[in-house]
């Protein structure tokens, strides 16, 4: 007779199975995505990783072995988010596009959130301070929020494994913090991820794309916003501080130099970790996603806990200015994507490259 964790483990491996077959299966069937002048891979990687992921979540709910407490709106949010980055994947959106289009994904859930926060009378803060009971401050906050964060997680996949890493600390630190795990129903999810994960590090053979990043993302959001705020007012800022402070710094970079936030850059933290780690990716990774857990410590049940989230986003936010000193004053022209004929990276062997570690795979966004 199997018991509950046995069948959760037994679940997580058949999803897992299923999103390996079909990324590797379909994939190369005309999904590719072909180096170029900003995406820096040697060759031709297949790019349906992240559809074939939430195409195997929405299959394990249809037949109730996922559960992750969503309801059906915010389900559509993140099916709407993924279908936008389809449509990016395949016919390279403008940037504007793509940013309008999310805002429209959002509104919805921003306004029935809001209007629950409202009716249950719950008090919001950040760093201690409250926030207005209102939905003129609640509206544009949670808009910011479910539009923001999936834009976030979309823009930090650009590293090999960097991005589902990071979601696989982020569920871990939501159950940890919240002391209501997210249980056996998210087994589907962990299975899925974890096989993904298995595909893009230490080298990428199948990238999540646009599709995954942004679906990916648009759930993170809306688990930690559910979750966490039942809880602990403040939590979701310190799960997410590692995206949120990369995208701060961008702008910064991007407005001082005088650049359109849409123009294609290399000025991401990780962009700056990977070239000081000799562009070791294997090494890269794992340094970025230590600091990016350090915050989420915040509610943990530990003695030191709130001590080590507070030095973790200290050393995020000294490792943010340093990125912007170095990328707009002191080495502006580090930023910029080279320009190289495609041929230039067909014919290179793999690997002989610094950058043949970047993750290109979403590859339309601005900061690819």
């Amino acid at each position: 007779m199997f018991q509950a964790p046995q069948i959760a483990a037994l679940t997580a491996l058949v999803t897992g199975g299923l999103v390996l077959f079909l990324a590797r299966t379909l994939g190369p069937k005309g999904w590719m995505d072909v180096p170029s002048g900003r995406k820096s891979h040697a060759h031709p990687v297949p790019r349906i990783g992240g559809l074939a992921l939430l195409v195997v979540l929405l299959v394990a709910k249809a037949l109730g072995v996922l559960y992750l407490g969503l309801s059906a709106l915010e389900w559509s949010v993140v099916v709407g988010l993924a279908a936008l980055g389809v449509l990016d994947d395949r016919f390279n959106l403008r940037a504007r596009w793509k940013a309008a289009a999310g805002v429209l994904v959002a509104i919805p859930l921003a306004a029935a959130h809001s209007r629950e926060l409202l009716l249950s009378g719950r008090n919001v803060t950040l760093f201690g301070l409250d926030i207005p009971d209102h939905a003129y401050v609640f509206f544009p906050l949670l808009l910011l929020w479910y539009w923001g964060i999936p834009q976030a997680i979309n823009l930090i996949d650009g590293l090999n494994g960097l991005s589902l890493g990071f979601s696989c600390l982020v569920l871990g630190a939501l159950g940890l913090s919240t002391n209501s795990p997210l249980g056996a129903g998210s087994a589907p999810l962990w299975g899925a991820l974890i096989a993904l994960l298995l595909l893009n590090y230490p080298k990428a053979r199948h990238f999540m794309g646009d599709a995954g990043s942004l679906g990916l993302g648009s759930l993170l959001a809306i688990l930690v916003m559910d979750r966490a705020l039942l809880f602990h007012r403040g939590l979701g800022f310190w799960l997410m501080a590692y995206p949120i402070l990369d995208v701060a710094t961008v702008v910064a970079i991007r407005r001082y130099s005088g650049r359109p936030l849409g123009q294609a850059d290399r000025s991401h933290l990780h962009h700056w970790v990977l070239e000081h780690a000799g562009g070791r990716a294997w090494l890269a990774v794992p340094l970025l996603l230590g600091l990016a857990a350090l915050p989420m410590t915040r509610d943990l049940p530990w003695v030191h806990a709130k001590a080590v989230s507070m030095l973790g986003l200290g050393a995020l936010v000294l490792l943010a200015l340093w990125v912007f000193v170095d990328k707009a004053i002191l080495n502006p022209l580090s930023a910029f994507v080279p320009r190289k004929p495609r041929h230039a990276f067909l014919n290179e062997p793999s690997g002989t490259q610094p950058s043949a570690f970047l993750n290109q795979g979403s590859g339309t966004h601005p900061a690819a």
